[in-house]
């Protein structure tokens, strides 16, 4: 019964702010920052043949970054999302499921990310604060049930491609093809270390490709004069950047 009442309460409050609030004042694409700070974002997992070395890469090159856990997987994992927290390292959600949200109903979408949030809380002691919707796809309902919950919608502006494409797990504009001709692995560096800028939130991925790039990939952010954060150490020096909505070829469900 109360469950109903409270998933009631979010359902109309979400009626009530969609008249006064824009699609884009609960999303983050990038943070606007006259400081020269990126931050590295890592989405799924984790999974231990993928996460331990992309932890120890992380370990062994001094970076804390942000990663968004899918909740069935740190539930399987929970000792690596508390090396994650020892560490430093901020987590996020990522859903329960890695479903598309913007096709579930209001009830559906709490679930994943209530869920999610439990496991974080079980593991850490921390409610998260950050969340990243599935292949980058939501709409107001999604931004305005995380936000009840006190989440911010986080997306990026610099996309690594790190991934091999499945349009099925990855519906979004297939942007590791390579026409001009480079190898895989200069695609990858090149689209980080030319497209960040003060402020960049960079996509990658936890089980993604980019794992043996990162020293080159940080040594050359580094020379350049950039630091490598969290996202919530990202907006700690800022606010996120006006419109950026636009940016990266994406729009919202």
């Amino acid at each position: 019964m109360m469950r109903t009442v409270w998933i009631a309460a979010v359902i109309g409050l979400s009626v009530i702010l969609s008249s006064l609030t824009p699609l884009t004042a609960d999303t983050v694409w990038s943070v606007d920052t006259t400081r020269k700070q990126v931050a590295f974002t890592f989405d799924d997992g984790p999974k231990p043949e993928s996460s331990i070395p992309l932890i120890d890469m992380l370990e062994k090159l001094q970076i804390r970054a942000t990663f968004f856990v899918v909740g069935h997987e740190a539930q399987a994992n929970i000792d690596l999302i508390k090396r994650l927290h020892e560490q430093g390292h901020e987590i996020a959600n990522h859903t329960y499921n890695h479903r598309r949200l913007p096709a579930l109903s209001d009830e559906e979408i709490l679930s994943e990310l209530e869920r999610t949030n439990a496991v974080i809380r079980s593991a850490t002691g921390e409610s998260p604060r950050l969340f990243r919707p599935p292949g980058g796809q939501f709409n107001t309902k999604v931004i305005q049930i995380a936000a009840s919950l006190g989440l911010t919608v986080v997306l990026w502006d610099v996309n690594a491609g790190d991934y091999v494409l499945d349009v099925h797990r990855f519906p979004v504009k297939d942007e590791s093809r390579r026409e001009d001709g480079s190898s895989f692995s200069q695609s990858v560096i090149a689209k980080i270390t030319t497209q960040a800028k003060p402020g960049s939130i960079i996509l990658m991925h936890n089980g993604g490709d980019v794992i043996e790039l990162l020293p080159t990939i940080v040594t050359k952010l580094r020379n350049r004069g950039f630091e490598i954060v969290t996202v919530g150490e990202l907006l700690r020096e800022g606010k996120p950047r006006p419109n950026s909505i636009w940016n990266n070829d994406h729009v919202p469900d």
